[in-house]
């Protein structure tokens, strides 16, 4: 503003002094959002930028077409503009040098390890979210916290920055901001304990923006959200739909002293990466571009909704290089760490065991199972007790406390229409003493 007028004031005395532009000025040139001859930041980079059409732009300094600034200490071994898939598969063996020494569950989780290195330097060569990379074991000491560490040292050349996760949603929201305010690329949410997942961060992990209210002021923000999300725990439960938006990378170590392993090929693992970043960050950029390169060819793979632009880019990517798809594990990871699935997974075949396909009241479905002394008592004592826990299992009561009907209905209208094994719970009438409920599909 100053560039192209001169602001000036009365100071006390009366007399004309310059002055700074007034507040509403720059709050009403804020609000316009248009500055000729001014750049659009969209990040800063210290490491080379993959753009959309799969070329590198490996000068640093400001790049047009992605809004990055690439600024670095270190030199990088140039990709080659014509990479191609032998190349790419060159660039992989080279990669998983780095994780050589881990015991990955299966190879899809090193798959998954794989895209979540891709994922942060394919950031601004596709549009919308990208899921979680959660890393856990089986035991203690496994080494999930420098694993995900490899990730960063190669990507940023330090430690990934870290944030602690909120249970309640409220809190949750605050470090969100917080993450979003700072502007991190890559964010770890450490040492999860209980269960994983709420609301809040279910919304961070489909939204590219961010718009909140800051803490303390009436001010209210609205920023890009495009961090790459990592998380560690051990044997990690998984609630609502934080699960369809997380890749699963498992480790399993079979000793009972973990860390007193031996006999690595790196001892020193992050001190190694360090010295071989250059050509390790070379070789990830290499898989990228030369996909693109490639016309970014289909690999016939299932659709990922809400992350189609990630999956079009990192997936087939690493699906196309040789490796399995990582989406594999996601879809084990709902089968046995998503608490409400395995809830409603139990409930499913218990409501087949004592019900069958028959119409049911919640109301009286309760009190045959919580009121036997009124003449109620179920035909089959053992299926009434399976029903019993798999309803306080699927609500979250304690165990013998007759649950009210208001919580099992509500509890069951989450899970409406939902398909277990080709079988899901719907509502096909309502009658004077409620809603009529019946476990659609084949029941043997």
């Amino acid at each position: 503003m100053t560039r192209f007028a001169t602001f000036t004031k009365f100071n006390e005395k009366g007399k004309v002094v310059f002055a700074h532009p007034a507040a509403w000025l720059v709050a009403a040139v804020d609000v316009r959002a248009d500055w000729p001859g001014i750049r659009h930041l969209a990040g800063v980079s210290d490491a080379p930028v993959l753009r959309a059409d799969g070329s590198v732009w490996q000068t640093p300094g400001y790049d047009q077409r992605t809004g990055v600034l690439f600024e670095t200490s270190q030199s990088f071994p140039p990709i080659h503009p014509e990479a191609d898939i032998d190349d790419a598969s060159a660039a992989v063996d080279t990669l998983l040098e780095v994780v050589c020494d881990f015991p990955f569950e299966a190879p899809e989780h090193r798959a998954a390890w794989l895209a979540g290195l891709l994922t942060p330097l394919a950031r601004f060569a596709f549009e919308g979210p990208a899921p979680l990379f959660l890393v856990d074991a089986n035991i203690r000491a496994a080494g999930k916290g420098l694993l995900a560490h490899t990730i960063a040292r190669i990507v940023l050349g330090r430690d990934m920055p870290v944030s602690s996760y909120a249970h309640e949603d409220e809190e949750m929201r605050k470090r969100v901001t917080s993450i979003a305010i700072a502007g991190d690329r890559l964010v770890l949410l450490d040492n999860l304990e209980g269960l994983f997942g709420n609301a809040t961060l279910s919304r961070a992990l489909t939204a590219c923006s961010w718009k909140d209210r800051l803490l303390g002021c009436n001010q209210e923000i609205d920023l890009p959200l495009l961090s790459a999300w990592y998380a560690t725990g051990n044997n990690v439960s998984i609630t609502g739909d934080v699960a369809r938006r997380t890749m699963h990378v498992r480790l399993n170590v079979l000793d009972e002293r973990p860390e007193g392993r031996m006999g690595f090929r790196h001892p020193n693992l992050l001190a190694w990466i360090g010295q071989e970043r250059p050509r390790l960050l070379s070789a990830a950029l290499t898989i990228l571009a030369a996909f693109c390169r490639a016309g970014r060819p289909s690999q016939d793979l299932t659709p990922y909704g809400s992350f189609e632009g990630w999956s079009d880019l990192v997936r087939q990517a690493v699906v196309w290089v040789g490796q399995p798809d990582p989406h594999l594990t996601q879809v084990r990871l709902v089968e046995v760490a998503d608490v409400g699935a395995g809830a409603l997974r139990e409930f499913l075949l218990a409501w087949k065991g004592l019900n069958a396909d028959r119409p049911v009241v919640l109301s009286q479905m309760l009190a045959e199972l919580y009121a036997p002394q009124l003449g109620n008592e179920p035909v089959n004592p053992t299926d009434a007790a399976i029903m019993r826990a798999a309803i306080e299992n699927l609500i979250g009561g304690p165990a013998g406390k007759t649950p009210s009907t208001r919580a099992l209905g509500n509890r069951l209208r989450v899970f409406r229409r939902r398909v277990m094994r080709g079988q899901f719970l719907d509502i096909v009438d309502k009658g004077r003493e409620g809603a009529v409920w019946r476990l659609c599909g084949e029941v043997p």
